[in-house]
């Protein structure tokens, strides 16, 4: 079992590592300033200014955590492991974190007598192969925080664009419930769809760049890929980095938050809350949907790097759905360091983060939890170890980034503005870990799933969309719907992609990027408010909502109609906040 934590007490030392390969070249990716040293940098190295990404050399090693003491001394410690020839992946000089993808077992024993580093961990026991298939063929990992919305007898449909009655409406646009629940129409037409220089951050799966509503919509040459392959469950690596193409999406999850967000006004598929605002693609989802540690600081903190006004984070960050201060009873000394080292970064990148003035919103949590009063949790560590039993103190543990200082966390309401059956809740609602309500959908899905753009790709690997962009009867009957330009029939095949494809999905995933829209919408309105007066701005506007007579599965509701553990401060109203902070812009 690997010792988790080690407290460093010794200056620098010798590591006797034997330098791996780096190609030589001086090759960044786009970015300000590097926060690298003056040794030119390996090719396939792409920095933000406190963010640098290295090639990985090790892709089947384990992949350990640095804590940095002081910020400050990031990157002189991370040039002593470099110097070592520590297999280094990524530095973040504004958090205080090295993470390094290694097969050597000493490292943590080396690491730890760094100068500087005060802990070392990893997610993963040595011993720990991968996920057992159980009966079903499912994964012992969680499920997708998101469900596909399946219902039987649906026909697909492919709309043409310029076929729906609705003025300046996108074909789908009456199929967007959602959208008239938080009064996205009415603010639009009352204030504009948002301004091109706000910009929302997904920090998600990825999002497919070459779907017609997104194309002209997400800003590439600002996006990042920081997440790296695990082979042990991701499978074989697909690229030589083991980085994905930062175009991509492989599981659909963040091109469908993006879609909501900002999708495109443009005579296909949906429009977005907030179509003229731009979208950088932030991955920190893996192949298979993990949320590791490393990816996913890094991300928060390039959003502030890449001057980003607004995050949606619809995740939690894996393997542990509580983290604990010190673990849960019974958690190994690993699996406690580990859950430590998760509270203190995340803590740090979310402060950073909203200090330089990025407005964070995640979404609550679908596992009809209680945050205030947590209970047990059954489905972590759902990597690295074998999931059990854990007693949750909600003193000592946070679900993050959502219970983070300065997240505003988003519950799931369906179209009758009921809380969402899956939908997590808090028992303490002054405790600030449930900020607000959005439309998420309903547990059962169908025509009431929210709709939204999905990679044609992914379609097609589920066997959802033919070879020739075809909606197969599979695809019709989970809800697939297909959009494209004039010429183009409904049983025409699409050689040149230049369709567009649309899927519902529910959870409190969809409800969050109804909030970020929403808050790009706000400082389109009044560029000079900070992310905690955005965040005041959309409680005090948000339409308060009673507790219901039914208590949900979660537990009873607590509170009152201005403040609750279902709702908090109760649904986002996009009119309503539009129009206070154009008042208060003057």
């Amino acid at each position: 079992m690997v010792v988790g934590v080690s407290l460093s007490a010794c200056s620098m030392v010798s590591i006797g590592r034997e330098e791996p390969e780096r190609s030589g070249g001086s090759a960044t990716s786009g970015g300000a300033s590097s926060p690298t040293s003056s040794a030119a940098l390996p090719q396939g190295t792409q920095s933000t200014s406190s963010v640098t990404t290295y090639p990985v050399t090790e892709p089947e090693g384990l992949e350990w955590v640095v804590l940095v003491d002081d910020p400050a001394q990031t990157r002189a410690v991370a040039d002593r492991l470099l110097g070592a020839g520590e297999p280094v992946i990524s530095v973040n000089t504004a958090i205080g974190m090295v993470a390094v993808r290694t097969s050597d077992e000493d490292f943590e024993e080396r690491a730890a007598q760094v100068d500087g580093v005060s802990a070392v961990a990893t997610d993963r026991d040595p011993a720990w192969q991968g996920p057992e298939e159980d009966g079903s063929g499912a994964t012992s990992l969680t499920a997708a925080p998101s469900v596909p919305a399946a219902w039987r007898g649906a026909p697909a449909q492919t709309r043409t664009a310029g076929a729906s009655a609705a003025p300046k409406a996108d074909p789908f646009d009456d199929r967007l419930w959602g959208m008239s629940l938080i009064g996205a129409p009415q603010a639009q037409a009352a204030a504009g769809d948002g301004d091109e220089g706000v910009t929302v951050a997904v920090i998600d799966s990825g999002v497919d760049v070459t779907h017609p509503d997104l194309s002209g919509v997400v800003d590439v040459e600002r996006s990042r890929n920081f997440v790296v392959d695990r082979p042990e469950i991701d499978g074989d690596c697909e690229q030589d980095s083991c980085v994905d193409p930062v175009e991509e999406d492989p599981s659909g999850h963040g091109t469908h938050v993006a879609g909501t967000i900002a999708a495109a006004r443009n005579g296909l598929g949906v429009t977005g809350v907030a179509p003229g605002v731009r979208l950088v693609n932030l991955r920190a989802g893996s192949d298979t949907g993990m949320f590791y540690l490393a990816p996913t600081v890094n991300a928060i903190t390039a959003a502030a790097d890449l001057d980003v006004d607004v995050a949606n984070m619809s995740f939690y960050v894996d393997p542990w759905r509580y983290a604990c201060a010190g673990g849960a009873p019974g958690d190994t000394p690993a699996q406690a360091a580990m859950q430590d080292l998760t509270i203190e970064l995340v803590g740090r990148a979310l402060a950073d983060a909203h200090d330089r003035g990025v407005t964070l919103v995640a979404a609550a949590g679908n596992g009809r939890g209680d945050h205030g009063d947590p209970g047990t949790d059954t489905t972590s560590p759902n990597y690295g170890g074998e999931a059990r039993e854990r007693t949750i103190d909600a003193d000592d543990c946070l679900s993050l980034p959502t219970e983070g200082e300065h997240v505003i966390a988003v519950s799931s309401v369906g179209p009758d503005r009921e809380l969402a059956e899956y939908s997590d809740i808090t028992s303490d609602p002054s405790s600030g870990t449930l900020d607000l309500a959005a439309p998420g959908g309903p547990a059962t899905g169908g025509p009431d799933a929210v709709l939204s753009t999905y990679p044609v790709a992914a379609l097609r690997e589920d066997g959802l969309v033919d070879g020739e962009g075809r909606v197969t009867d599979a695809g019709a009957q989970m809800g697939v719907e297909r959009s494209c330009p004039r010429g183009t029939g409904a049983d025409d095949a699409d050689p040149s992609a230049r369709c567009g494809y649309y899927q519902g999905l529910v959870g409190t995933s969809m409800a969050s990027p109804h909030v970020a829209g929403t808050a790009a919408l706000v400082i389109s309105a009044d560029p000079d408010l900070t992310p905690d007066e955005v965040a005041e701005v959309l409680g005090e506007t948000a339409r308060s909502q009673r507790c219901p007579a039914t208590p949900s599965a979660a537990g009873p509701c607590v509170g009152d109609r201005d403040l609750n553990g279902y709702f908090g401060r109760g649904l986002v109203d996009a009119e309503a906040a539009v129009d206070a902070a154009e008042k208060q812009a003057g």
